[in-house]
């Protein structure tokens, strides 16, 4: 359960320490990227690295050790200068070695095709072979069960299943893009259900269930300490540290000065429909302010972007709205100062409370003890709706809630998603192994069988002075002209 964030109406970034970024950083709402990278000075090479970004998997490793094999190994093999004629090496000897160094640098570039040719043939198969083998419950119930990923499916084995379902509907789209978002859709639906209900039957029996099989108690007991820590991180990303204090207090302290200000100026009677017409609105009246801490929340607004804008400004007086609440009702700065100090403190013993939830000895662990856990960290995560202080900071994250029902809840899901993410990670490791395995036992051998039938041949076909086959011609037309040994 991440951190969602509690929007804030300043921009305090470069007041955060890396402790708090989850509390204070904005989640952006909108597509910034091609705005954002517009705006760079490098923005040609940005975008060209980004169309190369496929590279990164492995047909781009492949293609990228061809190059090197068949592009840059040659000009050093063929012109190394260790390998040379002896000492005295008449002008024939010497022109043998060149050649001798030249025809085997030839090698690599026709090495380097035969094995994009094979290695990369090979891989998409394996790919489909494997997914088929640990996600179709047919195959899977026989394997490994640490591998089985029949009842939590790779997303790429469950988007062929649903593209074959969508097809078979007959149904049209206007476009591929139309075609791709219901896809996603469909897709991120069955996922999510999956998870659901192996959850929910964890809830049941204590247990991850597998198809008929279980996930045993040790592997499920890590995945606890870690979900814990990641719950200690949410509540320490929500503490604020020494400049952030000193800051939202002078912060709170402007916003409570001219609430009039703020709420004349952001009444949506008053507050423009789209981004740049209130970009212009602000700009107007920020001519007319003189207060330069105004000034600088308006322009902060304007600055922002044009999506974000009529956020901000409801945002603005949400906060002063929440500023009031905090203080009940009486603001002052030493008041509100003590607050944040108060709530820091409340998420510190959160804390401490996790930390005493996680498990000691895993390997010891049982259903009754993962149950308890889970119980213990659903308890320390769950506020009082009394504790106005602590509930104005954590009601809109999905880490803390005030429900019990609803975190042990969330609580099973994260770890289910946790055993998903241990699934994967195993099944990657089997993926590149079995890669490794059948290239050494199977690829390698029947792509060097193929290079010593190609490579004479295509040097005989394509560089017949370096194969020596002009002199066995001439040699041979000599003969044929003497009339041969007879």
């Amino acid at each position: 359960m991440k951190v969602e964030k509690i929007n804030q109406n300043y921009s305090a970034l470069r007041l955060q320490s890396n402790n708090s970024r989850a509390a204070q950083t904005p989640y952006f709402t909108g597509n910034l990227k091609n705005e954002i990278t517009e705006l760079l000075p490098n923005k040609t090479a940005i975008k060209v690295m980004e169309k190369l970004k496929w590279l990164k998997g492995e047909i781009g490793g492949i293609l990228i050790t061809a190059l090197g094999t068949g592009a840059v190994a040659p000009i050093f093999i063929a012109y190394n200068p260790f390998v040379k004629a002896p000492e005295g090496a008449t002008e024939k000897q010497k022109e043998d070695v060149e050649n001798t160094k030249k025809y085997t640098a030839m090698r690599q570039p026709v090495s380097a095709v035969l094995a994009v040719i094979f290695q990369t043939s090979i891989l998409k198969p394996i790919d489909k072979g494997l997914e088929i083998l640990f996600n179709n419950p047919k195959y899977a119930q026989n394997l490994w069960v640490n591998l089985d990923q029949s009842t939590l499916n790779k997303k790429s084995y469950m988007e062929k299943i649903v593209k074959k379902e969508m097809k078979a509907e007959g149904r049209e789209f206007k476009n591929k893009q139309e075609f791709e978002t219901e896809l996603n859709k469909r897709v991120e639906a069955r996922l999510n259900e999956q998870i659901n209900k192996t959850a929910e039957a964890f809830g049941t029996t204590g247990k991850i269930t597998i198809g008929s099989r279980t996930v045993d108690n040790q592997t499920i007991a890590e995945i606890i300490n870690k979900s814990i820590d990641n719950y200690i991180d949410d509540a320490n990303n929500l503490k604020i540290n020494d400049a952030g204090l000193d800051f939202y207090k002078r912060r709170a302290t402007i916003l409570i000065k001219n609430e009039e200000i703020f709420e004349k100026l952001f009444n949506n009677n008053n507050l423009p429909n789209n981004g740049k017409e209130i970009a212009d609105y602000l700009k107007q009246k920020n001519l007319e302010i003189k207060d330069p801490d105004v000034k600088l929340i308006l322009e902060e607004i304007i600055n922002a972007p044009e999506n974000l804008r009529a956020s901000r400004c409801n945002r603005t007086l949400e906060r002063i709205k929440k500023i009031k609440e905090a203080c009940e009702g009486t603001f002052t700065e030493e008041k509100y100062l003590q607050t944040m100090i108060d709530t820091n403190k409340d998420l510190s013993n959160i804390v401490e409370q996790l930390k005493k939830c996680k498990i000691d000895k895993v390997e010891n662990a049982t259903e009754k003890t993962i149950q308890e856990v889970i119980r213990q960290i659903a308890e320390c995560c769950q506020y009082e709706t009394k504790n106005q202080r602590l509930a104005t900071k954590v009601q809109s994250t999905a880490t803390f809630q005030s429900s019990l029902d609803k975190l042990l809840e969330n609580i099973r899901k994260d770890i289910v998603k946790g055993y998903k993410k241990v699934l994967e990670e195993r099944y990657k490791g089997f993926n590149q192994i079995s890669k490794i395995a059948i290239g050494l036992c199977i690829t390698l051998p029947i792509t060097c069988t193929a290079l010593n039938w190609v490579y004479p041949r295509f040097m005989k076909l394509c560089f017949p002075k370096l194969s020596g086959c002009k002199k066995e011609d001439a040699a041979s037309q000599k003969t044929a002209k003497n009339g041969g040994d007879n």
